[in-house]
């Protein structure tokens, strides 16, 4: 007997079109078409959100450093010039040196990021200080605002800065 070997033949299936079928993992293809746009619509205000609270922090820490030193150049003013400028008189022109020290450095420091700067000074009396000057310790504040990147959120800084007033101290 003579048989002929038949090739074999695999059995023939439909190809389905690509991108259909079962659907693979937890979504389907078909459920995703759109998705992109609407993780763009989502997604692109939360990042400009987050750029702009970035811009904004940068804005208020580096006006609060501006502040800082101006308040520190306002003190160290005052320390030097309150003991032989009048000391505790009204006349004194001390105070006015320290706030004007004060506000020029936050103005060439800070520029436009320090609004309006209301610099005000302070001291302390000691009446048992043995020195010319009864005055122990001299404080310089800044209050001010910074330049806001979102419509009415409005920072403010305050800083103070101080010490005690360099002058010579008799001993017993």
């Amino acid at each position: 007997m003579d048989t002929a070997t038949e090739p074999e033949t695999e059995p023939e299936t439909e190809q389905e079109p690509r991108g259909e079928g079962p659907p693979r993992g937890r979504f389907s293809l078909r459920g995703d078409r759109g998705m992109t746009a609407v993780e763009f619509v989502v997604l692109t205000p939360l990042l400009f959100l987050v750029l702009m609270l970035t811009v904004q922090f940068a804005l208020y820490l580096f006006a609060k450093q501006a502040a800082t030193a101006a308040v520190q150049s306002g003190a160290r003013t005052a320390r030097e010039e309150a003991a032989s400028k009048g000391c505790e008189s009204a006349t004194g022109t001390w105070s006015q040196d320290a706030v004007t020290a004060a506000t020029d450095r936050a103005r060439d420091l800070g520029g436009q990021l320090v609004l309006k700067p209301v610099v005000t000074t302070a001291y302390t009396v000691d009446p048992l200080l043995d020195a010319d000057c009864r005055i122990s310790l001299v404080t310089v504040a800044l209050h001010s605002q910074v330049p806001s990147v979102f419509p009415g959120f409005g920072m403010t800084i305050d800083v103070h800065a101080g010490g005690p007033l360099e002058q010579p101290v008799r001993h017993p």
